[in-house]
């Protein structure tokens, strides 16, 4: 009988290029050796995939390239003799340890049958923000088997939840002996133990899980990652396909590896020679120059991490001020460096949270670095973190023609007014996400490869009325709806449908009548049911809405991964006054609360709780409620897409006093009052 070897202990980071020295002091009783993953992940895999291809090295510091005091000359171009010095890679009959090139040091000792992998007592990860945990995921299967795994995340941006590893039907969590997760400064550290070798990247995939959720459109179609830096592209997915540089892709399951495979590759790689599978490439980071800017060439923003959660309304920091430098970026304020970023440009969720309090970032025109400095823009502006540009040709190609004009439109004096900064904010996320979010630009590629990726989302939109003066009002505010597929469900609550006309030249109309002795929540749950729509989207029949209402809602939906998104009723006209007012609501976080005429909610959480009390009023708290009873996430957005309008209460399901609203609010106008981004004819100021 055989047995695979069992080594001490194998330690990888992804993260820590601009701050390599962390890694010393990071993970308690571990020295090294640390092996950086991305560059594991240059060396390719072989035809046989990775079920036999876990990452093997060296199991003690006297084996490592370097000791764990030289992980910042491997942060840089020293990180290559660990993950390069091997002796050639070959097509087939590969074995483990020459696939990435660790050196025939890396198996000495190691017994058992020819080919299988070692084990270890210990492995080791290190990411430095939840954002580089979320890249390590797309490359989870080159994490060697161990006993013992040890997940250290050096920061994380204050809103982040704690990781909790959330189990499938893996192997692993069968052989759990011991858990545990600790805060460590900053970050979180999560050391688990196992009566027997299990899969690292299986703990990782699930911690990731328990951090993030499960995000939309991000298994299909399967993509094949090669060549370096490609985890960059498909952040977070833990059905990629790893390949080869130069092919072929490992089937799975008697089916293709992958859809279409991404390959990073630049002038001097190989040709692809792995079968008719559709590729992409693009070119390594430090080529991407050289190349005719567009905004494919930018690895996407990963829209999970790097998103508006977190937005100050009311900065507390004036402008801060992009530079650059020989090892990277600086963003400062008032002379305190703020963030400093690599080379490449990559941003992260730790690097927005430390600039949530400037007013805004200027950037200069900066020669010889324009690509990243288009992906620093793309990110900054993705975040909702206002930016001030100067023109530069290049730069503003690859940012694509949208978001390099929505920039150009932005000028340091929009910034000085609160609400104005937000407007600005919510325009650039809006086309920086829609442009370089992962999720777009994986639809964007495959179709251009020839593959049909599934339809976006559909909204299902309930509008329920005892009024039937409001109806034709109410239609109009969602026939202004634009870039979300919708369908209008109208419930006549107590009203004749006969004698009520009900139609749109727009949307598609369902019109469900109820008797008027029916409970609200029940009315609301036949409507849901002759919905078709992914998400059901209550809103009121008097209310304002602005054009895109639903669609940042459904992006909302994407970035957050919560089950019901809604906005705040920031903004109310309270008839009786003649008054609008800004109340002081926080925005852009997880809350227990939203304005119950914007929820959003999944069909799926939906239909869990069991839909709307049978209530007849209330119905909005105890979907809420019992929302966060089955364990789901609210996330409220921003509120510029509406305005609450306010009568007596008499009548409303919802019996707050019109004074009531005047205890709290930040600003108030004379009149019915619309900020831009309703898009109404109705200015600041003015009453209409």
């Amino acid at each position: 009988m055989t047995r695979t070897a069992t080594r001490t202990a194998w330690g990888a980071w992804v993260g820590f290029e601009s701050c390599p020295t962390l890694l010393d002091r990071l993970v308690e009783g571990f020295s090294g050796p640390w092996f950086p993953l991305d560059e594991v992940a240059e060396a390719g895999v072989t035809e046989g995939g990775v079920t036999e291809g876990r990452v093997a090295a060296s199991g003690g510091a006297e084996d490592s390239v370097a000791g764990s005091r030289g992980a910042g000359s491997r942060a840089g171009s020293g990180a290559g003799s660990g993950a390069g010095s091997g002796g050639g890679i070959r097509r087939a009959g590969i074995g483990v340890m020459e696939i990435l090139g660790l050196g025939a040091r890396a198996a000495e000792g190691a017994e058992g049958a020819e080919g299988d992998p070692p084990s270890y007592g210990c492995v080791v990860l290190a990411v430095r923000t939840p954002a580089d945990l979320r890249r390590a995921v797309a490359v989870r299967d080159l994490l060697p088997a161990a006993t013992r795994v040890r997940i250290a995340v050096a920061e994380v941006p204050p809103w982040a939840a704690q990781p909790l590893p959330v189990a499938g039907q893996g192997a692993a969590w069968r052989h759990l002996a011991e858990l545990r997760i600790s805060r460590a400064g900053r970050g979180w550290h999560l050391d688990a133990s196992f009566s027997q070798a299990v899969s690292p990247g299986e703990v990782l995939a699930h911690v990731a899980h328990g951090l993030f959720g499960t995000r939309r459109h991000m298994a299909q179609p399967v993509v094949g990652l090669a060549g370096a830096g490609a985890a960059r592209w498909r952040p977070g997915d833990v059905n990629a396909t790893l390949s080869h540089p130069a092919g072929p892709v490992p089937d799975r399951r008697d089916a293709p590896g992958c859809d279409v495979l991404l390959r990073i590759a630049g002038p001097g790689d190989p040709p692809w020679d792995g079968g008719p599978v559709p590729v992409v490439e693009r070119p390594p980071a430090d080529a991407a120059a050289g190349r005719a800017a567009c905004p494919d060439i930018l690895p996407p923003v990963d829209e999970a991490v790097v998103n508006p959660i977190g937005f100050r309304q009311h900065p507390s920091l004036p402008m801060a001020s992009l530079t650059a430098g020989p090892r990277g970026f600086t963003i400062s304020c008032d002379a305190a460096r703020l963030v400093r970023l690599p080379p490449s440009g990559e941003v992260t969720d730790v690097d927005v949270a430390r600039l949530r309090d400037v007013r805004g970032v200027a950037v200069p025109a900066i020669g010889g670095s324009e690509i990243a400095v288009a992906r620093l823009v793309t990110a900054l502006a993705a975040a909702g973190v206002p930016v001030v540009a100067e023109p530069e040709a290049a730069r503003d190609a690859a940012l694509g023609p949208g978001l390099a004009g929505a920039l150009a439109a932005v000028r340091s004096c929009d910034l000085g007014s609160d609400l104005h900064r937000e407007e600005v904010s919510i325009r650039l996320r809006r086309v920086a996400l829609h442009t370089h979010g992962a999720v777009p630009r994986w639809r964007g590629m495959a179709a251009a490869v020839g593959l049909h990726p599934a339809a976006e989302p559909a909204v299902s939109v309930l509008l329920c009325t005892r009024r039937p003066e409001m109806i034709e009002f109410a239609i109009r505010q969602m026939e202004r709806q634009r870039g979300v597929a919708a369908e209008l469900v109208v419930g006549l609550h107590g009203l004749p449908a006969p004698r009520i006309p009900v139609q749109s030249a727009v949307l598609p109309v369902t019109v469900v009548e109820a008797p008027a002795a029916m409970p609200f929540g029940t009315v609301l749950n036949r409507m849901a049911a002759a919905a078709s729509g992914s998400f059901l989207a209550k809103v009121d029949d008097d209310d304002w809405y602005g054009p895109d209402h639903l669609a940042d809602l459904v992006l909302a939906q994407l970035y957050s991964g919560a089950e019901l998104v809604g906005s705040a009723a920031e903004f109310v006209y309270l008839e009786p006054l003649d008054v609008t007012i800004r109340r002081c609501i926080g925005t852009e976080r997880f809350a227990p609360l939203v304005a119950g005429g914007t929820m959003l909610v999944s069909r799926a959480m939906f239909e869990a709780v069991g839909g709307f009390r049978p209530l007849p009023r209330t119905v909005d708290g105890q979907l809420l409620q019992a929302v966060h009873a089955a364990g789901g996430r609210v996330y409220r957005g921003h509120g510029f897409n509406y305005v609450l309008r306010r009568r007596s209460a008499h009548g409303h399901t919802w019996r707050q006093p019109v004074q009531s609203f005047l205890a709290s609010y930040q600003e108030q106008w004379r009149g019915l009052v619309f900020n831009e981004l309703m898009e109404s004819p109705a200015p600041h100021g003015r009453r209409r």
